[in-house]
């Protein structure tokens, strides 16, 4: 059996998307993966990488280069590039003989076997995906019904034949020329329109968001029962799948990143081709001695003055 993978990456993307790869593939190591992976174009260098990392895992892969000049109209926001709507291609590009895919965000990582998952029967959905985690009164924003589920589109098991009959591709891009002062989401809220009350709710364990870590449901909330049945709590201790959401240092590649899981994103990034990059932000040697001479200073002087003044 194999199990096509899909993911959608910019340059700025590749060495996450590796990383992500490689923790899939290690927590995995009896399946047989296909890997999709659209892009708008790579540079050579991390062309190379990305080639050279898929090539030593022995995985069956293909890079598709993605017509950008389709998606002229979409909005995007000083965080968000077009890469996120390469999703919206995936009908299109993927074989016409393939019938189900996994999509993964690249900001994940995999942590346990996802066979469970892939076995799930989506025949008469259009995909199966988590609720998108701190978001239950979005869905009134785009014009659903009150009360509506909204998807996290970081992690689906798609019904690609679902997709294609629907035509997700040429009505996703009608939608965002049409309205897309409507899509603070992006991507993200064009699907959820286009597929309310057709995909299958699975539990939180499958896209751990990164908002878990920093909130708990008050025991009043309205939708305390919905997490419960999601399975929140398992979620948050041991997630089959971590979601780093988030911009900026919400992300493990950030320095200041303070996520609980960051630690297993270093860790497989070791079995990449980036595996000597220096986190964003990180302080120089020097910096750090600086800042390590100046505290001790501080510290001298507080000595010194709490000896000469003893309370």
């Amino acid at each position: 059996m194999s199990i096509s993978v899909v993911c959608t990456i910019d340059n700025n993307y590749a060495q996450h998307c590796a990383v992500m790869l490689s923790s899939l593939f290690q927590n995995n190591k009896n399946e047989d993966f296909t890997v999709y992976i659209l892009t708008d174009g790579l540079s050579s260098e991390n062309n190379y990488k990305l080639n050279k990392f898929l090539s030593q895992s022995n995985k069956k892969f293909q890079i598709i280069n993605i017509d950008k000049s389709l998606l002229r109209n979409a909005p995007i926001s000083h965080h968000i590039s077009l890469a996120t709507y390469f999703r919206l291609f995936i009908p299109q590009v993927i074989p016409s003989n393939i019938d189900k895919v996994l999509f993964l965000d690249s900001d994940m990582i995999i942590r346990q076997s996802i066979d469970e998952l892939w076995q799930k029967n989506i025949d008469n959905y259009s995909h199966a995906a988590t609720i998108a985690v701190g978001m239950d009164e979005h869905p009134t924003a785009i014009g659903l019904p009150k009360n509506s589920l909204y998807f996290n589109a970081g992690l689906m098991l798609i019904n690609l034949k679902y997709w294609r009959d629907f035509n997700i591709f040429d009505r996703g891009c009608e939608l965002i020329s049409q309205q897309p002062e409507k899509l603070q989401w992006h991507d993200q809220d064009t699907l959820n329109i286009l597929l309310h009350n057709s995909w299958l709710p699975i539990d939180l364990i499958w896209n751990s968001q990164v908002f878990m870590d920093d909130k708990e449901l008050p025991i009043s909330s309205v939708y305390h029962d919905r997490y419960e049945k999601l399975n929140y709590a398992k979620a948050k201790s041991d997630p089959k799948i971590v979601h780093f959401v988030g911009g900026g240092s919400a992300k493990p590649w950030h320095y200041a990143c303070k996520h609980p899981f960051k630690h297993e994103y270093a860790k497989y990034l070791q079995d990449t081709p980036w595996k000597d990059t220096v986190p964003i932000g990180k302080p120089s040697l020097i910096s750090q001695i600086r800042f390590r001479l100046g505290v001790g200073s501080k510290l001298r002087n507080l000595f010194q003055i709490l000896t000469k003044n003893p309370v």
